[in-house]
């Protein structure tokens, strides 16, 4: 055997190794969810990722709140005017505004951003707005045409479907669907995770904001990176660190001089444009108040630290001053939602009235399972930690800062820094509602994997039966059953490695590997048993292997060529099947099959010096 031949034996061996191991990992914990909907295949199987029809999953609805506001601006100074109205959107309403066509509904990229002629421009703004909003914030620099309409554009659409595809799938590989829905809606469907931790990871805008006091001090636009999540031994907590420019720095520094143990409130899709409602209720616990007159919750402390959102409080019933404020702030356009903190009971006499007052958005602030009711209503007011200014920082011009997430170091508090972490790196131009999330029950799951594998064994048995009766070769009937085996555990064990998911189509395609793995080593075989047929033309080993080699890499090739289109043309769930086909089909020609053929040559070559 020379030595190129003896190598790619030794990287058969490696291949099989790694794959073995990848699949396995022994020393990985089951998933749990994988372990309970798969059972016993899943103590072998802990490296593989499952789609929905195996494992189950989550089906996500989003909608995009978008508005499209039409401004016509003055005639003079009108570029300078245009300046005014886009910076004046985006500093008040914190979000984009970007120009559009109003016919085609497409991004503007370059001048002229308006109608030179009737001096109209049409803006895409990250939320829903009110005519009266639009109109308070530009002032005198314009005048809103008609009613905001709630349309998205194109690349918006694209770019948001491309940020929440990152966020629960990094690697960009299949297994995730995702798809527009409408206009105004983004459809999700993920495997393995329950709807939950789906909201929680898609259901985010990530638009940062750090307050000090009543003060904000930095925005999203201050953070040029999100690092790694780490755990912090010392605080006994998870932790994501980002980075800060060199403005964001300068602003710390100047807001935190001489505030030490000041309390220091980090949001996450803080509620802006939200009017919290609680049931007096969930202040009980220690450590919450409501000032009146501010309209705000506050936690006690030495430096009270209150909550940056708008609130008002129900106790039996709502006050006619409350209502009146409520109604105000819709018809000034101010406030666009009524977010609802307290159990349904505790609204049971106030409801009516408050749908009464006609707001677009009205729902309750979700809860989690082991939230305390402090953390509950902090959540709905979008604060995420609320560390204090320690002496090291305070006037410091910090260009790194840490968001800590609570929960020890539970695995749990892993994800949710994980989360937040994903979120803060993939920023979205728009916000993001929930119009539904539904659990995906496993359509498969462990008894089509338990048939798969005893089918796949029969299969093998047939097969390895059939090549026996054929050439009369046991060792050939081993060496070619042997031979599939490598090749699914090895493709098996690189899709463990990128993490790929294995669902249907993936499943697939392991089959049309198997099955033209078994045509090509029946041409191999037949070509290196040829001496043997009477009246066959003699021709040597070598040469038999290189004429069915010749067959197999021309098949391979066209197999190769129909898959790369498939996946570069990216035909939904089709490109996992066409991914898998093709990696299996480049293992099996560049190391299996070779090395097949060498097998078989050695068998028949000592079969030839032992014939009498």
């Amino acid at each position: 055997m020379s030595v190129f031949k003896e190598r790619r034996a030794l990287l058969l061996v490696l291949l099989l190794t790694l794959s073995v191991a990848a699949v396995w990992q022994p020393w990985a914990e089951v998933d749990q969810e994988v372990g309970r909907v798969l059972g016993w295949p899943s103590q072998y199987a802990r490296g593989l990722s499952f789609g929905v029809d195996i494992i189950g999953g989550s089906r996500v609805m989003l909608r995009l709140e978008t508005s499209h506001v039409t401004i016509k601006l003055p005639a003079e100074n009108t570029a300078n005017a245009y300046v005014s109205v886009r910076d004046a959107l985006e500093e008040e309403l914190h979000t984009s505004a970007i120009p559009v066509d109003p016919e085609t509904r497409e991004r503007l990229e370059s001048p002229p951003f308006y109608d030179p002629v009737t001096r109209e421009v049409t803006f895409e703004i990250g939320l829903p707005a009110t005519k009266e909003l639009i109109e308070t914030i530009i002032g005198g620099h314009g005048t809103v045409i008609g009613d905001p309409e709630e349309k998205v554009s194109p690349a918006t659409r694209e770019e948001v479907m491309h940020f929440l595809d990152l966020r629960v799938n990094p690697y960009g590989m299949p297994g995730v669907l995702f798809l527009p829905v409408g206009d105004t809606f983004v459809l999700f469907e993920i495997a393995g995770v329950e709807p939950e931790r789906a909201k929680e990871l898609l259901g985010h805008q990530g638009r940062l904001e750090i307050f000090i006091e009543n003060e904000l001090v930095l925005t999203g636009g201050d953070i040029p990176f999100v690092s790694p999540v780490r755990y912090d031994i010392e605080d006994r907590s998870w932790t994501v660190p980002f980075g800060l420019s060199a403005e964001g720095a300068e602003k710390w520094s100047a807001a935190s001089a001489g505030k030490v143990g000041y309390p220091t409130g980090i949001y996450l899709d803080r509620p802006f444009d939200a009017v919290v409602v609680f049931s007096r209720r969930v202040l009980d616990e220690e450590g919450m108040s409501y000032d009146n007159n501010a309209r705000r919750i506050y936690i006690r402390g030495p430096h009270n630290f209150y909550l940056q959102v708008t609130a008002v409080e129900v106790r039996e019933d709502i006050s006619p001053e409350t209502l009146e404020f409520l109604r105000e702030q819709l018809q000034l356009g101010i406030k666009t939602h009524i977010i609802l903190v307290g159990e349904e009971g505790d609204f049971k006499n106030v409801i009516a009235e408050i749908e009464n007052l006609n707001y677009p958005s009205l729902g309750y602030a979700p809860r989690g399972k082991d939230w305390t009711t402090r953390e509950w209503v902090e959540r709905a007011c979008g604060l995420r930690s609320m560390p204090n200014i320690t002496e090291a920082v305070a006037g410091q011009p910090r260009t790194e800062m840490v968001i800590e997430i609570g929960g020890g170091a539970t695995e749990e508090a892993r994800k949710d820094a994980e989360d937040l972490k994903a979120v803060l790196a993939q920023r979205l131009p728009v916000r993001i509602s929930y119009e539904s999330e539904t659990g995906i029950d496993p359509r498969l799951g462990a008894g089509f994997l338990r048939e798969a594998i005893l089918a796949g064994l029969v299969a093998l048995a047939g097969v390895g039966m059939l090549v026996y009766l054929r050439y009369r070769h046991l060792k050939i009937s081993a060496a070619l059953t042997g031979t599939m085996i490598f090749e699914v555990v090895i493709t098996l064990g690189i899709a463990a490695m990128f993490g790929w998911v294995i669902g249907i189509p993936e499943l697939g395609g392991l089959i049309v590997v198997i099955g033209t793995g078994v045509d090509h080593q029946i041409i191999i075989t037949d070509e290196m048993v040829r001496g043997e047929i009477p009246h066959a033309k003699h021709i040597s080993l070598k040469g038999r292997r290189g004429r069915a080699f010749a067959v197999i890499f021309a098949a391979a090739a066209t197999t190769i060529a129909a898959m790369l289109m498939l996946f570069w043309l990216g035909f939904g769930v089709m490109r996992g099947f066409a991914l898998i086909t093709m990696v299996g089909t480049f293992i099996s020609v560049l190391v299996t099959r070779p090395v097949y053929a060498r097998i078989v040559e050695t068998i028949m070559t000592k079969q030839s010096m032992t014939a009498p």
